[in-house]
């Protein structure tokens, strides 16, 4: 009796190691977390109409179309070009602007960064926008100007040079500016535009500045979606 059972015992046993030899290995690899990539990156509030990271194009405008800041500021600096007391940005927008104009008037042998346009409402943009083509002029509702957040920039009062266009690329994201239309239609949706600089905080810049990336490139991984044009 006692053989028997022993017996049944070493069948159950060889029959286990023999099913356990069969399984598929896969099942007993240990997962490994894999490095994170731009698309599963978070962090960033792209979508509320108050947030600095606000994305913003035909297919994503302001929920409320007609938006306005209710933080608007005159600029306070002495050292652009022109009179910065005659535009408006948004106050945190404004105060990082009045440091990099400071900047750049000290490591460009006295130049002075003009203002061509900053804050503009969304009826006026809506004027502007008339007489302008898509792929140069925001639609009303969705510009970065109705934010509070974007100026047009030259030099002296001329448009910008490759020397002062090449110092705010190396430095404007230290303040939490960022070019926004840089790689053209395809990927941006509008031309390429040197003058039109829009804060998004300094943690996005300077994120978008280590990675080359324009701020359109960045929200399409993120969000895997398609184009905007």
């Amino acid at each position: 009796m006692m053989k028997k059972g022993l017996l049944l015992a070493g069948l159950i046993l060889a029959g286990g190691a023999f099913a356990a030899a069969n399984l598929d290995p896969i099942l007993f690899r240990p997962q490994i977390q894999e490095e994170p990539t731009l698309n599963q990156m978070s962090g960033y509030d792209l979508e509320s109409d108050f947030s600095f990271e606000k994305f913003l194009d035909n297919k994503h405008p302001f929920s409320n179309k007609k938006y306005e800041p209710i933080d608007l500021q005159t600029i306070n600096s002495d050292f652009t070009f022109n009179n910065a007391k005659k535009f408006q940005l948004r106050k945190k927008a404004s105060e990082q602007f009045a440091d990099m104009a400071w900047h750049f008037w000290n490591e460009n042998k006295g130049k002075k960064l003009s203002i061509n346009s900053a804050y503009r409402s969304f009826s006026f943009q809506e004027i502007l926008r008339k007489g302008c083509a898509a792929n140069h002029c925001a639609e009303a509702g969705t510009s970065e100007h109705q934010a509070g957040l974007a100026l047009d920039l030259g030099v002296n009062g001329r448009t910008l040079d490759q020397k002062s266009l090449t110092w705010l690329k190396e430095n404007a994201h230290k303040r939490g500016f960022h070019q926004t239309y840089q790689k053209g239609e395809n990927i941006d949706g509008k031309k390429i535009e040197p003058w039109h600089w829009r804060y998004v905080g300094n943690k996005l810049a300077a994120e978008l500045f280590e990675k080359k990336m324009s701020f359109a490139e960045r929200f399409y991984i993120k969000n895997l979606d398609t184009p905007h044009i």
